[in-house]
């Protein structure tokens, strides 16, 4: 029997982590990345090459030993498994791990002024090490800078705090009274909110209505008609989908409970990773873009494959079961699992912060501030009551 040609789309956290898996199994593997481009820790875009302590070579990933095919794909037809490549080209695999991620959100089109705002520079997301790059060479020719963060979520809370002790001056701009409540619980988002208080101006309950680039910096009219200025405007209001043709919209690729794609069942096409769309037993659709889960994806997608070449046993349920933190003005959220997921929080102790998040009576996440010990000590308890799926 010839050994089966396995393509993974996408070198992120997922991709790699599969990779890695199944080169361990003695698959050979074709991990293809967007041309020209090498695969990195998007972990550190903003912690390490934005704020100027990281070069981007230095954000790269280990090998993983699979052939790396820097050749962009930009569709694929699952019925004669084959990949269509930018160059024009096309490549057969047996078995296809799609691992593209996300793409960040950017302000709706009706904003007055942001295609402008974009071209001159003053307007980005943080989401790419190309993003990385152009604010940190902006930074780098304004100290300090005045930051305006339109966001309140992880990654602008994070943002906020790097660019606060890097000595630039900061301003959140966010649509919520509470930024985060319903990615975190109202619990710990409203410490959130406190921790930012003392170190930089917050604008909350606004949103953009127009913006005007000027020579050497950026104006935000507000929806209250109150303008904000600043060197740069970072947009952090999360993440879409990103995935080849035919899933091309902003909905992902809906997949089964062992990460199989449920619109090619049979084609043994797998999804992991910020691109994927899971379905909590007895309970609707989500998908999480943080790097530990999309690592856990990949691996838990690649043992899935394994066993459906006969290679492995059934590595069973995935379920959303891994660490995510962040480091905010010198306090550490802590959280595992989904909390999105949930339909109620409970407090579990008030200090530190820690706080459990239950869909119906189904414990699926925890969140805490200074609580890492009491969030790894109680990860052991989730979805212990799920049901088991197929």
């Amino acid at each position: 029997m010839s050994t089966p040609s396995i393509a993974i789309i996408g070198a992120g956290a997922a991709g790699t982590a599969a990779a890695r898996t199944l080169k361990a199994a003695g698959l050979d593997i074709d991990l293809y990345t967007r041309c020209g481009e090498r695969p990195y820790n998007r972990t550190l875009v903003n912690k390490g090459i934005a704020i100027g302590l990281l070069e981007p070579a230095q954000a790269a990933l280990p090998d993983t030993g699979a052939t790396l095919r820097s050749e962009t794909v930009r569709g694929l037809d699952p019925r004669a498994r084959r990949l269509r490549l930018e160059s024009g080209d096309t490549h057969a695999y047996d078995a296809l791990l799609i691992a593209t991620g996300s793409r960040a959100r950017t302000l709706d089109e009706e904003v007055i002024g942001r295609d402008q705002a974009v071209s001159a520079g003053r307007l980005t997301t943080l989401h790419s090490a190309a993003d990385a790059v152009r604010v940190r060479d902006l930074l780098a020719t304004t100290k300090p800078a005045r930051v305006l963060i339109l966001g309140g979520g992880l990654v602008a809370s994070e943002t906020a705090s790097l660019l606060t002790d890097a000595g630039h001056d900061v301003a959140l701009i966010t649509r919520a009274a509470i930024p985060g409540a319903n990615a975190i619980g109202a619990h710990v988002a409203r410490r959130l909110r406190d921790l930012h208080r003392p170190q930089h101006a917050a604008y909350l309950e606004r949103t953009v209505s127009s913006i005007r680039t000027l020579t050497d910096r950026i104006s935000i009219t507000l929806n209250d008609g109150s303008r904000v200025e600043g060197d740069l405007a970072i947009i952090a209001h999360g993440t879409l989908p990103a995935a080849p043709a035919p899933w091309t919209g902003p909905d992902g690729i809906p997949v089964d409970s062992r990460l199989r794609s449920m619109h090619a069942p049979r084609q043994r096409i797998y999804a992991a990773g910020g691109v994927a769309v899971h379905h909590y037993p007895g309970h609707g659709s989500y998908r999480i873009d943080h790097w530990d889960d999309s690592v856990a994806q990949g691996i838990h997608a690649a043992n899935a494959l394994l066993h459906d070449l006969g290679m492995a046993d059934d590595p069973g349920l995935y379920l959303p079961n891994s660490l995510f933190s962040a480091r905010i003005h010198s306090h550490t959220l802590t959280g595992v699992g989904h909390p999105a997921l949930s339909t109620s929080t409970r407090l579990v102790s008030t200090d530190p912060l820690l706080t459990a998040h239950y869909l119906e009576d189904i414990p699926v996440a925890l969140t805490g501030i200074d609580a890492a010990s009491l969030v790894r000590d109680r990860t052991p308890l989730l979805h212990q009551q799920a049901p088991t799926g197929s």
